[in-house]
């Protein structure tokens, strides 16, 4: 956007200076003024009878004008800017890919939010699905044992005012968590713990990076602990 703002401040610059250059030029004003004069002519007389008038008053302000250096170069400057936006959008629409979908229904399901109370957000045994908590006030507790874990983009996304949430995780998967809280303490796989004033903290267990089972965690809170176990 302040691209086209710049630009469109530089042409205006550009054609008010062509402007005054005509107006203090005396021959250019000539020849200004007396395409004014058959402008005014032309609609005093009839327009549709006189059109010989108005083609004679915009020859003389055309030939005005092109011969201002400022309105050539803010020409120049117009029709090379057409030229690569045009280009720009041609080639935005070339790398589009047209991607044919079969004709399956789409399967959606949708859970609704408790906000207030403790709320225990296990899984069955046939996979891992994202979680996405938004809560107001009370106690979570995410038990993954019974999951199974497959691949690495497995997400946990909790946000909430007050309350604790445990995370409980099977012995061999990698765990990554993102915490941030006003007033709150983390404790990550009973290795060590940090207290949190209005801070947030990233911490992975050692072999995150290179696990092929792993999830990760993300909490934002106002007063709360979170706790990572394994079991």
């Amino acid at each position: 956007m302040w691209k086209i703002q710049f630009f469109l401040l530089l042409e205006s610059i550009l054609f008010t200076l062509a402007l005054f250059d005509v107006v203090a030029d005396e021959a250019s004003r000539t020849l200004l003024l007396m395409a004014v004069l058959l402008l005014i002519l032309w609609n005093v007389l009839g327009r549709r009878l006189n059109s010989v008038l108005l083609i004679s008053a915009l020859s003389l302000i055309f030939l005005v004008f092109v011969l201002n250096p400022y309105f050539i170069i803010g020409v120049m400057m117009l029709v090379v800017y057409m030229l690569i936006n045009f280009f720009s959008r041609y080639e935005k629409r070339n790398q589009y890919t047209h991607i044919v979908f079969n004709d399956h229904a789409l399967v959606a399901r949708k859970d609704k939010n408790r906000w207030f109370g403790n709320q225990d957000h296990s899984q069955d045994q046939y996979g891992f699905e994202d979680i996405n908590i938004v809560r107001l006030f009370g106690n979570d507790v995410v038990d993954l044992d019974s999951t199974i874990l497959v691949g690495r983009d497995n997400i946990v996304v909790i946000r909430k005012t007050f309350g604790k949430t445990k995370i409980i995780l099977p012995i061999d998967v990698e765990v990554s968590v993102s915490a941030a809280s006003v007033y709150g303490r983390v404790q990550f796989l009973n290795l060590s713990y940090w207290d949190l004033r209005n801070e947030s903290i990233a911490v992975s267990s050692p072999g995150y990076q290179d696990a092929h089972k792993r999830v990760k965690i993300v909490t934002n809170s106002l007063f709360g602990d979170v706790e990572v176990i394994r079991v």
